[in-house]
């Protein structure tokens, strides 16, 4: 799009930054022809979302199966109070659209796999990646790097956060910047360290900003370094980044699917010295959803509060703590899978699958016949039978 080609509504809406020296007209119609694809519209997709429907991103994707819980509107500012129990994307789409209606938004109402990443970013021209869990952050990562695509990633904690431009094509990516994936567990997410909202807010728009740094040609792109950011002395710092020689590119997404499976039972799994392996009696570690026959007895194990937006059909809820603490609640909790069949069990969720497969690996470990369902209440909401929640 030429600079000729701003229609007069363009020029309004978009008069300040247009404005900016080294920006103008030809950024701005930069924008407009873009398309940005933003996984997560929680935290950190709240303020990202808000800020690239009104700058005029002309298309603007959004991937997340989850609900609005009253436990969110914190830090989620996307989202109100009225839309409690209703799909996120959707509340987001109603709030993008109300900052921009000239914005094409497209949501999916899905967990991002290794079966579908590669499809969903496509045809679009940069990810930003708003997740808060290590599977989804490496996925992303690697169909980026796969695609040409450049990413922009953003991850907060407590009272910290950091932002980072990953860019295969010429720069580092975050396999880089962290070589190993953390074992499930090892780093806790917002829900047991806590999070404040402006926090949020500060990481998330410094994600926008790189984007239309990327998108536009306009300064320094955070590429090969990532910023750290301390909420508490109001500091940054930015630490350089450099490619690991001699590693591999990443090529097929299928031959790294354990790194994206960490909402399953494998990784958490290792941590019983192999033993495991051994004990078939006791049936699958984990199983999806679509694996669960209808005897099956399913436990919601999330805390109290999280449970008020929905549970799975037929559920039954039994907090972590509470079931850890006193297993015997748990119904058939000693039949084994030969006496109950391994799919007509116990089958554990939580959110997205890292708790209920910590849990099951511990109460497997006591002999007690358990699966973890893998990606949790996330999975359960991306069937197609319930996308309509």
């Amino acid at each position: 799009m030429s600079e000729s080609r701003l229609d007069p509504a363009h020029r309004e809406r978009y008069a300040r930054q247009i404005r900016l020296a080294g920006f103008g007209e030809s950024a701005q119609a930069a924008l407009l022809e873009s398309h940005a694809l933003v996984i997560g519209a929680g935290g950190l997709g709240a303020p990202v979302l808000s800020y690239l429907a009104a700058v005029g991103i002309g298309t603007i994707s959004v991937i997340d199966p989850d609900i609005v819980e009253l436990s969110n509107l914190h830090r989620q500012v996307i989202h109100s109070e009225a839309a409690i129990g209703g799909r996120k994307i959707d509340s987001a789409r109603q709030r993008m659209s109300g900052i921009n209606s000239s914005v094409e938004i497209r949501t999916h109402p899905i967990l991002l796999t290794a079966d579908n990443a590669l499809d969903l970013f496509a045809d679009v021209d940069i990810v930003i990646d708003g997740s808060d869990n290590f599977a989804t952050r490496y996925l992303a990562n690697d169909a980026c790097e796969i695609l040409g695509i450049p990413l922009v990633w953003g991850t907060i904690l407590g009272f910290d956060g950091q932002v980072a431009v990953f860019d295969a094509r010429g720069g580092v990516t975050l396999r880089d910047l962290y070589p190993e994936v953390p074992a499930p567990g090892s780093v806790p997410d917002c829900a047991v360290a806590g999070v404040l909202g402006p926090l949020c807010g500060s990481i998330g728009s410094a994600m926008a900003m790189e984007t239309i740094k990327v998108l536009t040609g306009i300064g320094t792109p955070l590429t090969d370094a990532v910023a750290v950011h301390s909420s508490l002395d109001a500091g940054w710092e930015r630490i350089p980044v450099s490619p690991i020689p001699g590693r591999k590119p990443v090529t097929d997404l299928q031959q790294h699917r354990a790194d994206y499976a960490q909402h399953s039972f494998g990784a958490a799994a290792a941590e019983t010295n192999g033993e495991e392996a051994d004990r078939t009696e006791l049936g699958p570690p984990a199983l999806n959803w679509s694996e669960l026959s209808a005897e099956a007895t399913v436990v919601d194990i999330r805390d109290d509060e999280e449970i008020s937006a929905g549970m799975a059909a037929g559920a039954i809820h039994m907090p972590m703590d509470e079931l850890l603490a006193d297993p015997g609640r748990l119904p058939r909790a000693h039949a084994s899978a030969a006496e109950s069949g391994a799919e007509a069990g116990v089958a554990l969720y939580c959110r997205s699958g890292i708790r209920s497969a910590k849990a099951a690996a511990q109460l497997r470990g006591q002999g007690i016949a358990v699966a973890s369902i893998n990606g949790g209440y996330l999975a359960y909401l991306s069937q197609p039978a319930n996308r309509s929640v």
